[in-house]
């Protein structure tokens, strides 16, 4: 059965959605969004209804799966009546506001018999999916490096950072959230859950509002994973000379493999690299895709597995891990040392 979209929340990131929603030749049939002016393009161009209550949408006996892009502070409320609704959900990154809110979605995702996607949309670059083919050539893994620094100007001499509460707000968070949640997604879907972390957060004095922060994960073999996801004003570095500096590199004894991404809001600039050295023949292969849009490809990917009734990745377990670390790494910096991760039993 082809599904049907109810769209709740019609701010920035929605663009994407509904832009890749429509490419997939998928049919949205209820919009909500407390801003009718956010919405009002959006309903005239799927001929949907609108209403200024989500509610309404979880009520349309004609809509079979519910895309939840508000900020992630509402997203516990709205996945779980949606859930208890019978309706299949997508919800945008970061899944929940913590561990905790995640784990209660999980079990009830898991209890409801419905689909659940969580929209970690960086996993669908062509690049990533060729690292992922990669991997196994590698051998045993031995470390990686993770960095997410994106241009948001200079919040390292800043007096107070009251003008940005409204970060906070919305995404419960800032750096660690909004930019390093999505390369936290993309090492454990490579490496897997780590045991433990230790991490460093650094706050705008005087606030939470977090602008780098630093974590090793650690896994049983001895594996580690250095991570660090900050935001910069420097305009002209990165794979793209364009500020946007995120990549990973894993390292093995057969071979490492490099993968650049390129500025989110961007991606029909340029393609996503990826660097793969393969040690027996001491050569290194550069895969240069097409620009693409990893939304188009993400969304098409999920109305497939609608249509199919299987529950493809990232899912409910996928938003679980990242809010996981989210919060061992707040919980580490707080203690001053490592902290075991507890992943409560959920695999």
């Amino acid at each position: 059965m082809k599904p049907k979209f109810g769209i709740i929340g019609c701010g920035s990131i929605s663009r994407f959605h509904f832009s890749g929603l429509k490419k997939a030749g998928a049919e949205i049939v209820h919009i909500a969004d407390i801003n009718e002016q956010a919405a009002a393009p959006y309903v005239k161009e799927f001929g949907a209804r609108f209403s200024t209550d989500c509610l309404r949408v979880l009520e349309d006996p004609e809509v079979t799966v519910v895309s939840v892009l508000t900020g992630s502070k509402h997203h516990r409320e709205i996945c779980l009546a949606a859930l208890a609704a019978g309706k299949d959900v997508i919800c945008e990154k970061t899944m929940m506001d913590n561990a905790d809110e995640a784990e209660e979605v999980v079990i009830a995702s898991l209890t409801s018999g419905r689909l659940f996607f969580t929209a970690f949309m960086k996993r669908f670059f062509p690049a990533v999916q060729k690292a992922k083919e990669l991997l196994p050539s590698l051998g045993r893994l031995f470390s990686a490096q993770v960095r997410a620094y994106q241009n948001w100007g200079n919040f390292y001499e800043l007096d107070n950072a009251d003008e940005y509460g409204w970060i906070l707000k919305n995404y419960g968070g800032a750096v660690v959230k909004c930019a390093g949640s999505h390369m936290i997604d993309m090492t454990l879907d490579f490496l897997g859950r780590p045991e433990s972390l230790y991490a460093h957060v650094d706050y705008v004095p005087g606030s939470r509002l977090d602008r780098k922060a630093s974590a090793i994960f650690e896994y049983k073999n001895g594996m580690t994973a250095s991570f660090e996801t900050a935001v910069h004003p420097l305009k002209k570095i990165g794979y793209e000379h364009n500020s946007w500096d995120e990549y990973i590199q894993i390292n093995g004894v057969n071979g490492c493999i490099d993968i650049y991404t390129v500025m989110w809001d961007h991606p029909e600039n340029n393609g996503a690299l990826l660097v793969h050295y393969d040690n027996e023949r001491e050569t290194s292969t550069e895969y240069r895709f097409d620009a693409v849009n990893p939304f188009d490809l993400e969304m098409e990917y999920f109305c497939d597995c609608l249509e199919q009734r299987k529950q493809g990745n990232p899912g409910v377990i996928d938003g679980f891990n990242v809010d996981t670390v989210i919060g061992a790494i707040s919980e580490s910096s707080q203690k001053k040392a490592a902290v075991k991760i507890d992943w409560r039993g959920i695999l």
